[in-house]
């Protein structure tokens, strides 16, 4: 399927004039090209990029308002709910639960969040076909014309807030959480760590920072980043600020995994000196908090340094620096009665 068909088709109905009008951008492109691409007639279809470019832009600011508020609601109206219906035990997602429990006002919020999450999903598809169109259509302009225009424009985009909007991707995370949070409530499954574990240092998220794509990250894995120079999502690619005086911990992720993940049965790899406050929280340095201390940091920026050389192995350099041997040679054995 062309893209022009596949925009049209995908696109959500009353939202049709906020995308990126690709059809006409391609009728500007047509005579532009028959017209040995005159330098007066390349303003011009730059100007409507960027037009459009800045269309989505403002379309995306209100609704991100709008879908924030309707969260914000959510959440209240789930909170006033009675959530103890113990559905069947086949009753595995929410999907199902919403039959289960039809006619109740447990369904009616369930199918309240559904019909929210899909909206928001629908703005999720709806950031990436209109960055896609423009990369299309700077593409289409490239291939027939000297002067190249896909960099700058592709530049621009990554500029607006609908591509880089980091309250939206909290916004995806944030969602995840209600619906674990509703299933705990209903049938007392616990959300599985894996979901909520950071791709960097595979242990459960401390701090955790949700970028503008929606992948999660302990604060001090993203402040290494940062440190490296890194200018994308270490998981997506995707370009990202990471600039440490914007980024933002997520407090409503980060008061859920202090509630089903407690540290001590989380499975979070610690330095010495955190694990020892964890076993004696009566010592003077008190238990730890969900701040990574500087020892922590700093092996976490070492696993960083060797990723950027295909070497991601944090727990192994970990403890072979903790316990000052070195890697090339075995750790001799404790002799008996020493």
């Amino acid at each position: 399927m062309k893209f022009g068909k596949r925009i049209r088709s995908e696109a959500v109905e009353s939202w049709g004039e906020h995308y990126v009008d690709y059809k006409g951008l391609k009728h500007l492109l047509k005579p532009l090209v028959t017209n040995g691409c005159p330098s007066e007639g390349e303003d011009e279809f730059s100007n409507a990029i960027i037009a459009e470019i800045e269309k989505v832009d403002r379309f995306f600011a209100c609704k991100e308002l709008e879908l924030y508020t309707e969260f914000r609601n959510l959440c209240e109206e789930v909170s006033r709910t009675r959530l103890d219906n113990h559905p069947p035990a086949q009753c595995t997602s929410l999907d199902k639960l919403v039959g289960a429990l039809d006619g109740t006002a447990a369904g009616s919020v369930i199918r309240t969040f559904l019909s929210f999450s899909g909206r928001v999903d629908s703005m999720r598809k709806f950031i990436m076909m209109n960055t896609l169109a423009v990369v299309k259509i700077t593409k289409k302009h490239d291939k027939q014309s000297a002067r190249q225009l896909q960099w700058d424009m592709v530049a621009a985009v990554h500029k607006r807030h609908f591509y880089n909007s980091q309250r939206f991707g909290s916004l995806i995370t944030d969602i995840e959480v209600l619906a674990s949070q509703i299933m705990y409530r209903l049938t007392g499954s616990k959300p599985h760590p894996e979901s909520y574990s950071c791709p960097i240092c595979l242990g459960i998220l401390c701090n955790p920072v949700v970028l503008s794509c929606g992948h999660r990250f302990c604060m001090k894995c993203v402040s290494a980043a940062s440190y490296f120079c890194q200018t994308s999502c270490p998981v997506c690619r995707k370009e990202q600020i990471l600039d440490m005086e914007t980024i933002k911990v997520d407090s409503l992720l980060s008061h859920f995994l202090d509630r089903y993940f407690p540290e001590g049965q989380s499975g979070v790899k610690q330095c010495k000196t955190c694990a020892f406050r964890q076993c004696n929280p009566d010592s003077s340095d008190g238990p730890r908090r969900r701040l990574p201390c500087e020892e922590c940091t700093f092996q976490v920026m070492e696993s960083l340094e060797e990723m950027q050389e295909a070497t991601l192995d944090h727990h192994l350099k970990e403890a072979q620096s903790k316990a000052l041997v070195d890697p090339s040679k075995p750790v001799a054995a404790k002799p008996e009665g020493g």
